[in-house]
């Protein structure tokens, strides 16, 4: 996918502008957990250790945003996504894999959907320390969440673990 030097620039302003956002109200998370779709937009579920709330990220493209999830829970279930076409030969189809289907739910509303596919779906659990996105520095002819890649079926597990225990436990640490 080739893009234009004034869409990584812009693409890199509007991280920017959501840094400068969160910080302006106190929600730079400590923690986060990345998932690009293959469509190329990222959703992310951010969290503070002091608050029992996440906060929910959408990157599409040049648009990024934010919402707070005040009753954060996450759903895994096991996916299948079938092969289409020529199964992905020669870029042609869909290869098909098993993973997971992920829900952030505010309470029982939908935040956002989307699967996993080891191998395939990019991922990343980040402490803010070594945050690339929203701790990164600019870099020429890169857009910020490609530096997201796929994992093994075993990293993609233990980071969905991480991230069930983190967001279906309260402040208090009841479940």
């Amino acid at each position: 996918m080739k893009v234009a030097e004034d869409e990584r620039i812009e693409m890199w302003d509007r991280r920017d502008r959501l840094v400068a956002e969160l910080c302006a109200v106190g929600l730079l998370p400590e923690r986060t957990l990345y998932i690009r779709r293959e469509d190329g937009s990222v959703c992310a579920v951010g969290k503070r250790k002091d608050s029992a709330s996440a906060l929910s990220i959408e990157w599409r493209g040049e648009t990024a945003g934010f919402t707070t999830v005040n009753r954060p829970r996450l759903t895994i279930s096991p996916y299948e996504q079938k092969s289409e076409g020529f199964g992905g030969i020669l870029g042609i189809g869909e290869k098909g894999g098993v993973g997971w289907m992920l829900q952030l739910l505010d309470e029982e509303t939908v935040v956002w959907e989307t699967s996993l596919l080891p191998g395939m779906t990019a991922i990343a659990d980040m402490l803010y320390s070594e945050d690339r996105f929203l701790n990164g520095k600019r870099k020429k002819r890169i857009i910020p969440l490609w530096q997201l890649r796929p994992e093994s079926e075993g990293t993609c597990g233990q980071i969905l673990s991480v991230w069930e225990r983190l967001l279906n436990v309260d402040i208090d640490g009841q479940e």
